[in-house]
C-alpha cells in the first residue's frame, strides 16, 4: 500500500519584472539537435536491445523446441516403460537411456539438464532417468508438485494425434536453480504416453548469450557515434563559423543603423514597440521605448491623434488590398513633435501584422529653413525697398503718422462701434501694405489686432472704448515696426533713411541749373519768357509727378508673393497706359494704397488654380490687366482679371447671413445692386479668415478712399471669365501742399 503524504508547495512571488523572451540562436539549436540526435541513438540502442532480447529468447524457446522434440524422438519409448524401479538403474534399458541423453544433452551446448519423468500411479511427478551435467536424480525422485507449471501439465496430457512441444513460456526458478525449460511427449510403440523429456537451459547460460548479443548491438551503437561525431562537430564548427559571422554582419547592420542617425522600431496588432530598435531612437524619444504603446509614445498630450492613429492601424490590419493599405498608411502624421525636437516619420507595413516605424530628426533642417526663410524674407525686404523706394517710403511715412496719431484716436469722442470700424479699416489697409513690402514682423501684430477687433465689432452697442486701446498697443506696433526697419538700417545704413525718398535729374537738367544757379549768384537776371527756359520749368514742375503706369507696375511684386502663398499662377501684371497719364502721388497716395486690396483679391478670390483653369478649358496662367486713360478731367482706371468671377448666390446668402436682408428681400436685388455689397464692412466670399483675406473690410478702404478723392466705382463680373473694377476718378492738376 502506498503511503499518503501531503506536500507543502510554496506559490512563487509575483515578479514585476517583463520576462525577457529567450533568444534561439542557430548554435544552440545546433546544440539541441546534435543532442537530441545522440539521445535518440541512445534510445533506439535500448529498444533494439529490448527487442533484440526478446527476440533472442523467442529464438532461443523454438531452438530448445526443436532440440527436445529430436530428443523426444530418439528416446525408445518402448525401452523407457522397462525402466520402473530404482533397481532398474543397472539395467541395460536405463544406461542406453542415460547414456543417448547425455550424448544428447552434450551435443546442445546451451543445455544444462535433460530428463525423462513419469506420473506414477499416486499421481506424483517421478525423475526416470537423468543426463543432466551435474546433480542428476535418481531414478524415482519425485518432482515437487509445486514447481509443476502449465507447459509441464500439458506435455503431460499431450496424444499421439496432438503431438507438440511444451516450452516454458519466462524463465523460472526451482529449486535446483533458474531455467528455460522445453518438454516433449514419449509415447510406446502402441501410442500409449509414458512419460516425457524435459531439457533445461540455464539462465547463466541465457545470460551470457544474451549479453554477447548486447555487447554487438552496443559496440555498433558505438561505432555509429564515432563515426557520426566528426560530422557532428564538423557541422557545428559550420555553424559556430557561421554564427560568428552573422552575429558580426548583424552587429555591423545594427551599427549601420545605430550610425545612420535614423530611428527604427517595430510594433505588432497590440501596438508595444518591439524590443528591437535602433539606438537614435532613445536619443529622439529621450526614452527606452521598449514595451511603451506607440500612441502614448508619439502622441502623449494629443489624443486625438493618438485616437486616430490607433484608428488607422486597426483599419490597415483589418484590409487585404494592398494598395489600399498603402493609401491608409498615408493619412498617419508624417511629423512627430516630440518636445523641442521635430521628427519626420515613415510608416511600413512588414509580414505578421508587424508595423515599422522609420524616425528623423529634421529639427535642424527645420531651424536652417526657418533662418533661411527669415533671411530670404529680409532679403526680399531690402530688394523692395530699394527698387520701389518711391513706394516704399510713402507706405512707411504713412504708417508712422498712423502711429503716431493712434493715441489721439483712440481717445476720440465718437461711438465705439464706428472708431472700431476706422482703425479696423486702416490697419487691414497697413497689414496689406506692409506685406507687400515682405515685411516680417510688423503685419503679423496687425493681423493679431485684425483678430481682436473683429471679435470686439461683435459686442455692437456693448463695446467699450476701453476695450478698444486694450486691443491696440501702440508701443508693440512701433517695437515690431522698429525690428522692421533696424534690417533695412543694417543692411543699407543710415544715409537711406536720412535721404528718403528720391528724384532723379538727368545730366542735362543739372548742368543747366548749375548755369542759372550761378548766373543768379552773380546778379544776373534770367529771362523766364523764353522758350528754352519755359520748357526746362515745366519739365521741373512736373518732376515729383509719376507715371499711372509705373504705380500699378508696383503692384507686381505682392500679386507675385499673393500668388505663391495661394499656389496659383499669375502672369506679370499688364498696364495699359497709352495717354501717359501722370499723376501727383502725395494726391491720389490714399487710394492707391488702397488697391492694394483689389489686386490682392484678384488672385484669392478670382484666378483659379491651374488644376481648376484646366478643367475649364483656360490657360493655366491667369492675367491681369489694368486700363488708364484720360477722359476730359477725369482719369478712367481699370483692373479686371480672367477669374472665376463672383459667386452671386453666395454673396446673397453672406448677405441674408449678416442681416441686412431676408431671403425674400434679397431675391429682389438685382445682379448689379448685389455687386455693390462687395464694398460693405464684414462681407466677405470667403468662409475661412487668413492672413491674406476673409475680413471683409479690403474692398470698404477702397470705396472710402474713392469717395475721399470725388470718385466713383462700379464692379462687372461674369462667371466663368472674370471680374472687373471700374474706377472714374478726378483729374487733380494742382493741389497746396505744405
Amino acid at each position: 500500500m502506498r503511503k499518503n503524504t501531503t506536500i507543502n508547495k510554496k506559490l512563487p512571488l509575483q515578479n514585476n519584472k517583463t520576462a525577457k523572451p529567450k533568444k534561439y540562436t542557430l548554435a544552440s539549436i545546433t546544440k539541441a539537435f546534435c543532442g537530441l540526435t545522440m539521445t535518440g541513438i541512445l534510445i533506439l540502442t535500448i529498444v533494439s536491445a529490448i527487442q533484440v532480447d526478446g527476440l533472442l529468447r523467442e529464438e532461443l524457446r523454438i531452438r530448445i523446441g526443436d532440440v527436445v522434440n529430436m530428443m523426444a524422438q530418439k528416446v525408445d519409448g518402448d525401452l523407457h516403460s522397462q525402466v520402473r524401479t530404482v533397481n532398474d538403474d543397472k539395467s541395460a534399458a536405463f544406461i542406453k537411456l542415460k547414456n543417448d541423453l547425455v550424448a544428447m544433452r552434450q551435443h546442445g551446448t546451451e543445455i544444462a539438464n535433460a530428463y525423462t519423468m513419469r506420473i506414477l500411479d499416486n499421481g506424483e511427478t517421478a525423475f526416470i532417468v537423468d543426463g543432466s551435467e551435474k546433480d542428476q536424480n535418481a531414478t524415482g525422485d519425485i518432482y515437487p508438485k509445486e514447481s509443476t507449471s502449465k507447459a509441464f501439465t500439458n506435455a503431460f496430457n499431450a496424444t499421439p494425434d496432438k503431438v507438440a512441444v511444451y516450452v516454458e513460456p519466462e524463465i523460472y526458478t526451482d529449486d535446483w536453480g533458474t531455467w528455460l525449460s522445453a518438454y516433449a511427449p514419449i509415447f510406446t510403440s502402441s501410442g500409449k504416453l509414458d512419460g516425457i523429456v524435459g531439457i533445461d537451459v540455464s539462465a547463466k547460460s541465457i545470460r551470457e548469450h544474451e549479453i554477447k548479443y548486447l555487447i554487438t548491438i552496443m559496440i555498433a551503437s558505438i561505432l555509429v557515434v564515432i563515426l557520426t561525431l566528426p560530422f557532428v562537430f564538423r557541422l557545428m564548427n559550420f555553424i559556430r563559423t557561421m554564427t560568428t559571422e552573422l552575429e558580426q554582419a548583424n552587429q555591423n547592420f545594427r551599427r549601420l543603423l545605430d550610425n545612420s542617425g535614423q530611428g527604427f522600431l517595430s510594433f505588432g496588432a497590440n501596438l508595444l514597440i518591439d524590443n528591437e530598435y535602433s539606438r537614435a531612437c532613445e536619443m529622439m524619444l529621450g526614452e527606452i521605448p521598449v514595451g511603451k504603446n506607440a500612441t502614448d509614445l508619439f502622441f502623449p498630450t494629443d489624443k486625438s491623434k493618438a485616437d486616430l492613429f490607433s484608428l488607422i492601424i486597426a483599419s490597415v490590419l483589418n484590409e487585404t488590398e494592398e494598395s489600399v493599405r498603402e493609401n491608409m498608411l498615408s493619412l498617419l502624421p508624417a511629423e512627430i513633435q516630440y518636445g523641442e525636437r521635430v521628427l519626420k516619420t515613415e510608416y511600413k507595413m512588414l509580414e505578421h501584422n508587424k508595423f515599422m516605424v522609420i524616425l528623423t530628426d529634421i529639427t535642424q533642417e527645420r531651424h536652417i529653413a526657418t533662418m533661411l526663410e527669415k533671411e530670404r524674407q529680409h532679403l526680399e525686404l531690402i530688394v523692395m525697398a530699394v527698387s520701389d523706394s518711391r513706394n516704399f517710403f510713402d507706405i512707411i511715412d504713412g504708417f508712422r503718422v498712423f502711429l503716431a496719431q493712434l493715441p489721439s484716436e483712440l481717445l476720440k469722442k465718437i461711438p465705439p462701434h464706428n472708431l472700431t470700424k476706422e482703425l479696423y479699416r486702416e490697419i487691414h489697409t497697413y497689414k496689406g501694405l506692409l506685406n507687400q513690402f515682405s515685411f516680417p514682423n510688423t503685419p503679423k501684430v496687425l493681423h493679431n489686432i485684425e483678430s481682436d477687433l473683429s471679435n470686439l465689432l461683435a459686442l455692437g452697442n456693448t463695446l467699450k472704448s476701453s476695450q478698444i486701446a486694450a486691443a491696440i498697443s501702440p508701443s508693440v506696433l512701433q517695437i515690431s515696426f522698429d525690428e522692421d526697419l533696424a534690417i533695412l538700417t543694417d543692411a543699407l545704413g543710415e544715409d537711406f533713411f536720412i535721404n528718403g525718398e528720391r528724384i532723379f535729374l538727368t545730366c542735362i537738367q543739372a548742368l543747366q541749373i548749375e548755369k542759372w544757379a550761378k548766373q543768379l549768384l552773380r546778379g544776373e537776371t534770367i529771362d523766364t519768357s523764353a522758350k528754352e527756359i519755359r520748357i526746362f520749368l515745366n519739365d521741373i514742375s512736373v518732376l515729383r509727378k509719376v507715371s499711372f503706369e509705373s504705380v500699378l507696375m508696383g503692384f507686381d511684386g505682392l500679386v507675385r508673393q499673393t500668388a505663391k502663398k495661394m499656389e496659383k499662377e499669375v502672369v506679370p501684371v499688364m498696364v495699359i497706359n497709352v495717354e501717359n497719364v501722370a499723376i501727383d502721388l502725395r494726391t491720389y497716395q490714399p487710394f492707391l494704397r488702397s488697391l492694394i486690396h483689389v489686386f490682392r483679391n484678384a488672385v484669392v478670390h478670382g484666378i483659379e488654380s491651374p488644376e481648376e483653369r484646366w478643367e475649364v478649358d483656360k490657360e493655366p496662367v491667369g492675367m491681369i490687366t489694368c486700363h488708364i486713360f484720360q477722359e476730359q478731367n477725369a482719369i478712367k482706371l481699370t483692373i479686371a482679371d480672367d477669374g472665376a468671377g463672383i459667386n452671386l448666390n453666395l454673396l446673397r446668402e453672406r448677405v441674408v447671413a449678416e442681416g441686412i436682408h431676408t431671403v425674400d428681400e434679397i431675391a429682389s436685388v438685382s445682379d448689379d445692386d448685389m455687386m455693390q455689397f462687395i464694398f460693405m464692412d464684414t462681407i466677405s466670399t470667403l468662409c475661412e479668415v487668413t492672413e491674406l483675406a476673409g475680413r471683409g473690410v479690403g474692398l470698404s478702404a477702397v470705396l472710402n478712399e474713392t469717395h475721399n478723392l470725388g470718385g466713383e466705382v462700379k464692379v462687372k463680373t461674369v462667371i466663368g471669365q472674370g471680374t472687373e473694377f471700374l474706377f472714374t476718378l478726378p483729374l487733380i492738376m494742382k493741389k497746396n501742399l505744405e
